[in-house]
């Protein structure tokens, strides 16, 4: 396979993920916003560690189980032969090469330090090392998951003990790189980067504390979703948003976008419909308020300068909102629609030698 092709490749599923998480963007509960400074959270914190401000959750047997998600798949992969076509297949591909069974677990609260994530992403200057990392539930066999594993990518983990608990690691022989570390507790898998798995470990034996503060506060606050995200959002990020841009002869202030505090999203789903929410929060009003004026200005332009209907279509089932410091973002789409989207953006994006070939006579 061609470099090219496994660019357009790793683009293409980028675009569909971007698109399952993103094509329901949100029908908020009425038309009120979170408010400005959440309540501190009762809830008994995960063994996160306190260093992490991000932290969500994913609910993955239910995406999984879902056949509306699994038809969704299939909708994207149509368009790209090189993608496995359904969604067991790309399950049973991904076993076959990692060693992981995705059925097997139920749930994945993920979580990072922004910055280092960001740094490492290329989207921030820096050699710091990123800090992310996962507690996965589900049917959790310690013995069985590693021997899978071993057997699968060919590597042989390396094992060593802190705090009592063995933390497995490897090298990739071709690249010199070294696979997430992985270690087992209280029926849950955690992998992620050496510092974030030890620091786990310590949450769990009482030597560091957990999570806590406004990102959990603000976690505590999304109530049950298939996926949801709460973080904050550093200045090392939001000083990346350019103060002013061109618009004809005049500039537009950004300004307003680089108080932004805190983030938040939600991905909910009945029978019928997708519903995502995404909730802003700003440092003070008046940055909240500007904001939200740009953006519904800029969704109002959009759905008269875009010329593709559907984009139109779309544009207009956004809802903005907002009170106090937050803004919100709200769409909700059926499944039909986000499907008929997934295949739009997917055909926008897919490279000309990824995309099905036409059948003799087929207009173009």
């Amino acid at each position: 396979m061609s470099q090219a092709v496994k660019h357009w490749s790793r683009r293409h599923l980028l675009v569909a993920v971007i698109t399952m998480l993103l094509a329901g963007i949100i029908l908020l509960v009425g038309c009120s916003s979170a408010p400005t400074t959440p309540p501190p959270a009762t809830q008994t914190p995960p063994a996160i560690p306190e260093k992490a401000d991000l932290l969500g959750k994913v609910e993955l047997a239910q995406i999984i189980g879902d056949a509306d998600f699994a038809e969704l798949y299939a909708e994207i992969a149509a368009q790209n032969t090189i993608l496995p076509q359904t969604l067991d297949e790309a399950l049973d591909k991904l076993e076959n090469e990692t060693g992981v069974d995705l059925n097997c677990f139920t749930n994945v609260t993920v979580f990072a330090d922004v910055s280092t994530l960001a740094e490492s992403m290329g989207y921030l200057e820096g050699g710091g090392l990123p800090y992310y990392g996962a507690l996965v539930e589900g049917d959790i066999d310690e013995r069985s998951i590693i021997h899978s594993m071993e057997q699968k990518t060919g590597q042989q983990f390396e094992t060593s003990d802190y705090q009592g608990y063995t933390i497995y690691t490897a090298v990739i022989s071709d690249s010199g790189n070294r696979i997430p570390s992985i270690t087992f507790l209280d029926g849950q898998l955690v992998i992620g980067t050496s510092q974030a798995v030890e620091d786990v470990i310590d949450v769990v034996v009482g030597s560091q504390n957990p999570i806590s503060g406004s990102v959990f506060d603000w976690y505590s606050q999304l109530g049950d979703a298939v996926i949801k995200i709460a973080c904050r959002v550093p200045e090392s990020l939001t000083g990346k948003i350019p103060e002013e841009v061109p618009i004809g002869p005049m500039n537009l202030s950004l300004r307003s976008f680089r108080d932004i505090n805190y983030a938040t999203f939600t991905l909910t789903k009945d029978e019928t419909t997708v519903t995502a929410t995404a909730d802003l929060i700003f440092t003070n009003t008046d940055s909240a308020k500007d904001s939200k004026g740009l953006l519904s200005t800029a969704i109002t332009a959009g759905k008269y300068a875009v010329p593709d209907p559907d984009a139109r279509e779309v544009l207009s089932k956004v809802h903005i909102s907002g009170s106090g410091s937050s803004v919100s973002l709200t769409l909700a789409m059926t499944m039909s629609e986000i499907e008929h989207l997934a295949s739009l953006m997917s055909t926008m994006f897919t490279a000309p030698e990824e995309q099905v070939p036409q059948s003799p006579g087929a207009k173009s």
